[in-house]
């Protein structure tokens, strides 16, 4: 697994404290990492077969446990998840970007899933066609790539490079302006 949870941190500590104006950061914990990524694992496969994208939230239970709520299959661009109960605490939004597909750039998160998590108030994680699994820390408007291409299942179709170079970061105005671009 190409995961560097010391890397990560020390990217948004850079980025927590590159200027006064920008809100403050939040930093998930290796546990809370190490259980999205086991999580995704098997969806990430769903995924490819169904060519659908597939969604949830990550939880707190009454008991203290990180858990899911239940993952439901979404389109091809889009999924909703459904309401968590009211017992539990919600941590953040996790989905997939679906399966891989030529004319869809997919590799790094949209200003849809950004707008999506600041309205709920939650941070998310998304995972892509090529392994990559990014973390929205939606009250900075930032994402991060907590682990590069093939840290999670990778759809088998997938074409490296067909989304250009991947930063290992983005802002939400960056993220819009490659929008815009296409």
């Amino acid at each position: 697994m190409q995961f560097s949870i010391l890397h990560f941190l020390s990217v948004l500590l850079a980025a927590a404290t590159a200027s006064p104006c920008v809100a403050q950061t939040s930093i998930p914990s290796e546990i809370e990492v190490q259980t999205v990524l086991e999580r995704f694992a098997p969806i990430q496969l769903l995924s490819f077969a169904a060519g659908f994208e597939y969604c949830g939230y990550l939880v707190r239970n009454p008991q203290g446990k990180l858990t899911f709520t239940e993952i439901v299959r979404g389109g091809p661009d889009g999924c909703t998840p459904l309401v968590p109960s009211p017992e539990v605490e919600l941590i953040a939004s996790v989905h997939t970007h679906g399966a891989y597909d030529p004319l869809v750039p997919a590799e790094f998160p949209t200003v849809m899933d950004i707008d999506s998590d600041r309205r709920e108030g939650v941070n998310g994680y998304i995972a892509t066609p090529g392994g990559r699994l990014w973390y929205v820390d939606s009250a900075a408007l930032t994402v991060h790539q907590l682990c590069n291409s093939k840290c999670l299942p990778q759809d088998p179709e997938f074409q490296p490079g067909d989304d250009g170079i991947i930063a290992l970061h983005y802002t939400r105005q960056e993220l819009l302006n490659q929008e815009r671009a296409q």
